[in-house]
């Protein structure tokens, strides 16, 4: 095993490590989970595994960070594909990624927050400094801002809006809507869409 770790760049590894610790912490649970297990899993020896995250904690950490990436990427791509279609369309279409985005971590986003908490990680960054608030705040302003008159209302005050939307949009308030409501995912967008940007546009 341990020959196998020389073989793969820093990169493979790493990724090797997220995939088999997502893997098994969606399987088993996190609290379930050794870093035994995951070193195994992944296909390297533990003293691999420990230089480069010391405990699960720093692991989950990594995780969010890594499935942001791939999240902002897409967004990206996409608004870079559709840039000849409207602000609006444009909006709801993040708002479909964020929405599909959370709807396949929730229970992984939770069961990850509370192994931090027991494990006393604090991330010492406010909320609205995070990258992942920077990134959506920006790309929704962008695209309130799209089109419009410096006097129109969304352009006046989309950075009060863009926060309103992040907000709104929270992993705690889609759980909430989903499982206490019962809304589908489908249905959040199309409210969220239908109560808080459409009227923006007309």
């Amino acid at each position: 095993m341990a020959a196998s770790d020389h073989t793969r760049s820093k990169e493979e590894l790493s990724q090797a490590i997220l995939d088999a610790a997502s893997r098994l912490f969606l399987e088993q649970g996190i609290e379930s989970v050794s870093m035994h297990q995951i070193a195994k899993c992944a296909g390297i020896g533990q003293g691999t595994l420990y230089r480069r995250y010391s405990n699960k904690a720093d692991l989950c950490m990594a995780m969010m960070h890594d499935q942001f990436e791939k999240f902002s990427k897409d967004i990206g791509a996409y608004l870079q594909e559709h840039a000849a279609e409207s602000p609006c369309a444009k909006i709801r279409e993040v708002v479909t990624y964020i929405v599909r985005f959370l709807e396949n971590k929730w229970k992984w986003m939770g069961i990850i927050q509370s192994q931090m908490i027991h494990e006393g990680v604090k991330t010492g960054e406010d909320f609205v400094q995070s990258p992942p608030y920077r990134f959506l705040h920006g790309i929704f302003a962008d695209l309130l801002k799209e089109g419009a008159d410096e006097s129109d209302p969304r352009y006046l005050h989309a950075e009060f809006i863009s926060h309103s939307y992040i907000s709104v949009l929270s992993p705690h308030t889609c759980k909430h809507l989903a499982f206490t409501k019962g809304y589908t995912s489908d249905r959040i967008v199309s409210e969220f869409v239908d109560s808080l940007v459409k009227p923006l546009f007309h």
